[in-house]
């Protein structure tokens, strides 16, 4: 099985003002206000370019992105972030992209389906969940915790959920590296727990048990702003990814923002974080797990 070459992405969070009181009588007010007490300054969209032309250097097989594409759901936001990420993004069967809680900010922003409309080409099917065969034997099952709420909190539909472990019955014989693509983590390392807190998924406990039954899987999330790659108690065989913001200011200089480059070589998996520190990339390993997918069919 050749080797394979995963580009990860996560929260880009592409922002537009608006003062439009029309488009504010919603959460949208809370997020122009973030923007105008500070969020708009760490979040650097002048880089975006340049995160483009970083991403496409290490030629990847291909692009995943976990959501928070946008920041407050805005049409323009999706407008600009497609026509940002584009080279990234063709053709269309290279690229896989889903959702997060910011793409669905608003209850007319979700009934809309703005980031279907913008996004839906690079998923496998117009509904969660779904799976993707993006390589020899290796797929990308799509899940969709996301709703417009107040909160930041996520939730999976419990007929998305049983759909999910449908679905994989269907297809467990034909893959033999699963990749579970959703915004949200079920758990965060110790260090970025309190993060977490405030934004968790509400039904984490039941999404794990039943991903503690896949066997050994990469979990390619973001949500909380921070890199990381670890295995969560809960689930044991899980390799749980997360990029990172790749825009952000990192002000206390001990976690650059970034992608990850993710490399499948046969059982194999190894993950690189590519961060940039405010003046230059440096690559920072971050995992190798030698024998990771155990399967006889893998050689």
């Amino acid at each position: 099985m050749a080797s394979f070459r995963i580009a990860h992405l996560s929260d880009v969070h592409v922002w537009k003002w608006t003062f439009n009181p029309f488009r504010l009588l919603n959460k949208r007010a809370v997020g122009m206000a973030s923007l105008l007490t500070g969020r708009a300054r760490r979040f650097r969209l002048e880089r975006l370019g340049a995160l483009v032309e970083k991403v496409e250097s290490i030629r990847p097989d291909h692009v995943l992105i976990t959501g928070d594409l946008t920041t407050t759901s805005l049409p323009e936001e999706f407008d600009d972030a497609l026509a940002a990420l584009r080279p990234l993004l063709e053709p269309p069967e290279r690229a896989t992209v889903v959702p997060g809680n910011h793409d669905r900010y608003t209850g007319a922003s979700a009934r809309d389906r703005l980031f279907d409309r913008a996004f839906g080409r690079f998923a496998a099917a117009e509904e969660f969940p779904w799976l993707r065969v993006i390589a020899d034997r290796t797929a990308v099952l799509g899940l969709d915790p996301t709703r417009p709420a107040l909160s930041a909190r996520g939730k999976i539909p419990a007929a998305q959920l049983a759909a999910a472990r449908a679905l994989w019955e269907n297809h467990r014989d034909d893959v033999d590296r699963l990749i579970v693509a959703c915004h949200y983590p079920i758990d965060a390392p110790k260090e970025f727990s309190e993060q977490l807190r405030s934004k968790v998924l509400e039904d984490a406990d039941a999404l794990a048990r039943w991903l503690a039954t896949l066997g050994p899987h990469v979990y390619c999330c973001g949500h909380v702003h921070e890199s990381w790659a670890f295995s969560p108690p809960s689930v044991p065989d899980q390799l749980c990814l997360n990029p990172g913001a790749p825009l952000m200011v990192d002000p206390r200089g001990d976690n650059p923002p970034g992608f990850l480059e993710i490399t499948l070589d046969g059982p194999n998996v190894a993950a690189v974080h590519h961060a940039w520190t405010g003046s230059s990339w440096i690559e920072r390993p971050m995992v190798r797990r030698d024998g990771f997918f155990r399967s006889r069919a893998i050689e």
